[in-house]
């Protein structure tokens, strides 16, 4: 009889063992699901990194869209390529910017924006038309790390110089007022060419009309399919809610 008592009161700990580490393994789970991991490349003016930091608009149209659904959203900040095999091994869940010059990764809907990119010159060298022949040759031209390149640069005998470190568009034109540089390939010369910016005295922009850039949201291939679906919707509800062109522009009214 005291054997069997023993064994009784023994099968009660452990089931309460068992019952106590199910819990425990189902509120880790419950927190994991419950958390977002977005890697984002510096991509100005729409993702900035200041002293480690990621900030920018795209970076607060994301906590609009996902904060409700999610208690915990971790931006990371890392180099397309790497952004890129980290959606395929699955240790992120989502990559910002994937253009459309990558292949292989899911996106979560249609292209968050499209940009057009131009080349920003001082006043005096402005060059009107940047497809004519030869129009680049010999110049010095800063772009930024993350900036897909138009054909004319592979047509022309250009001196392309990357222009790394934090808010490299501030950097570049600084450099191009400075003569250090002949032109600056910007992501989208109409965010910094416009009668309100005192720069526009000194500078002037061509665009690349035609080779408009969709810029896209990458979704990891790992993701669960209830996880992916989720994200999807809430991407889908957001934009037909508000573009984020729209939310950028109340951005800047508000200013």
């Amino acid at each position: 009889m005291s054997f069997f008592i023993k064994g009784i009161i023994m099968f009660t700990r452990i089931n309460k063992s068992a019952s106590a580490f199910l819990v425990v393994f189902l509120f880790l789970n419950s927190v994991k699901a419950s958390e977002l991991k977005i890697a984002v490349a510096e991509y100005p003016p729409f993702i900035n990194v200041e002293n480690g930091h990621v900030k920018g608009p795209v970076v607060q149209y994301f906590q609009n869209i996902f904060s409700k659904s999610f208690d915990k959203i971790i931006f990371v900040i890392m180099p397309s390529k790497r952004g890129v095999r980290e959606l395929n091994k699955g240790t992120i869940d989502l990559f910002f910017p994937y253009a459309q010059h990558n292949k292989g990764s899911e996106i979560i809907g249609e292209p968050i924006f499209n940009v057009v990119p131009g080349i920003c010159f001082k006043k005096a060298n402005f060059i009107p038309i940047l497809s004519a022949p030869g129009a680049l040759n010999g110049l010095n031209i800063g772009i930024p790390p993350t900036l897909p390149l138009v054909p004319v640069f592979s047509r022309s005998s250009v001196n392309i110089k990357v222009i790394e470190g934090s808010d490299v568009l501030t950097r570049g034109i600084q450099l191009l007022l400075k003569d250090r540089l002949d032109g600056f390939y910007h992501p989208s010369p109409i965010n910094v060419y416009h009668s309100s910016n005192p720069l526009s005295k000194d500078i002037a922009c061509s665009l690349f009309y035609g080779y408009s850039e969709p810029i896209n949201i990458a979704l990891s291939a790992k993701l669960s399919r209830e996880k992916k679906d989720k994200l999807k919707e809430l991407y889908k509800a957001q934009m037909e809610e508000k573009p984020y062109e729209y939310y950028l522009l109340d951005l800047r009214l508000n200013l």
